[in-house]
């Protein structure tokens, strides 16, 4: 069931260059998406925050308002699809549809092989794959049928060079590939898919020993900034990025060009 709260009044929109946006973000109330909705608020677009944690999507709402943006927020779960079918008609018959998808919602479990049973490594795959998966097929077809749309996923550098937790690593290089895939679907349509892929973002999921590695493992030493994303994803929007396509975009301070998985001991 979809709950809704804090819908904004309409407002006109255009595939025009430079126009407001209707941009759906989900996971929208975890720590890297705070720096994300804002600048996309200040940046003039709407920004309709999803969650799975109706509290955590109503804080994030708040926010954008508090700043002066325009916000909506429904809870919904990815993993399950009468959810995100219910929440494409509700957005539909509210906004007309939306113009740009991040799909930002994730889950890490930080299992090794030997931890994992079946049903922990296929949560990790529904929500971090599959997710993006359902919402791609329901909030694409306006974008297509306007002939103009922006599907961005948040993935992970750990897509690119492997990591420890392999549900994690293998549902983020399952997304870069779908990313790929959809090139075909969306050819001659206006529409584009991409991958963000950060390194170590300042967040609470990451723990303190990662950020202790940082100036050893970063060339620039530097933990990403959320709004730093944020940042990069209102430049996707922009007639200027209408050529970047089914890309893998690292903000990762350098740290796959020289990847190392373990100290050197």
């Amino acid at each position: 069931m979809i709950n809704k709260t804090n819908i904004t009044s309409s407002i006109p929109f255009s595939s025009k260059k430079d126009q407001p946006r209707r941009v759906l973000v989900t996971g929208a109330g975890g720590g890297m998406c705070a720096g994300i909705n804002e600048v996309l608020a200040r940046a003039g677009h709407l920004v309709v925050c999803t969650d799975v944690d109706q509290t955590a999507v109503e804080v994030a709402s708040e926010r954008i308002r508090s700043i002066g943006g325009r916000s909506a927020a429904y809870c919904v779960d990815v993993t399950v699809e009468g959810s995100v079918a219910e929440l494409a008609a509700r957005v539909d018959e509210e906004f007309g549809g939306i113009d740009v998808l991040i799909n930002a919602a994730g889950l890490l479990d930080r299992k090794y092989l030997v931890d994992h049973d079946g049903v922990s490594f296929d949560r990790v795959m529904a929500v971090n794959l599959n997710g993006p998966f359902r919402m791609i097929r329901h909030f694409t077809p306006g974008m297509v049928s306007r002939g103009w749309g922006r599907v961005i996923n948040i993935s992970s550098i750990a897509g690119t060079t492997g990591y420890p937790y392999p549900s994690y690593a293998a549902s983020k290089a399952g997304l870069s590939n779908l990313t790929r895939s959809l090139l075909i679907d969306f050819w001659g349509t206006g529409v584009t898919v991409n991958n963000i892929c950060p390194g170590v973002v300042d967040t609470k999921m990451v723990i303190q020993e990662v950020r202790e590695q940082v100036k050893e493992k970063v060339p620039t030493q530097n933990i990403v900034d959320p709004q730093e994303i944020g940042a990069f994803i209102e430049f996707l929007l922009s007639d200027n990025a209408k050529n970047i396509n089914g890309a893998d975009l690292m903000i990762d301070g350098g740290a796959t060009q020289i990847f190392r998985l373990f100290d050197d001991k």
